[in-house]
């Protein structure tokens, strides 16, 4: 059982809501696993600034999306590396989560209610 499954459902935080919405911008990324930074979100001056892994385990652990080995090493590379590259793919949770998405942030959550 997840993280997700234990909890009755996910906070809706600033960061999570504007993942939600760059991946309901992009139906490429809906479908297919995709590297961190291939998710663009607005930074504090609001200029669109690549996604980091902390920032998608957050959203792993509301259940969204998921951990996806993305090639072998080196593949295509003219050298070695040193694992696999991981990248992060959308779940059914997350699915749903970017079709509920609202178009306007409904505000930070009240913790503890």
């Amino acid at each position: 059982m997840g993280y997700a499954e234990m909890t009755v459902k996910p906070h809706l935080t600033l960061k999570r809501w504007q993942c939600l919405l760059a991946l309901k911008a992009s139906p490429t990324l809906q479908r297919r696993p995709f590297l961190a930074h291939e998710l663009k979100t607005p930074g504090r001056n609001g200029v669109l600034r690549p996604s980091t892994g902390p920032t998608l385990s957050g959203l792993e652990k509301a259940g969204w999306v998921e951990r996806a080995a993305w090639g072998v090493p080196g593949q295509g590379m003219p050298f070695r590396t040193g694992g696999p590259i991981n990248a992060w793919q959308l779940t059914d949770a997350g699915r749903r989560a970017v079709a509920a998405c609202p178009d306007t942030f409904p505000g930070e959550p009240v913790y503890g209610g």
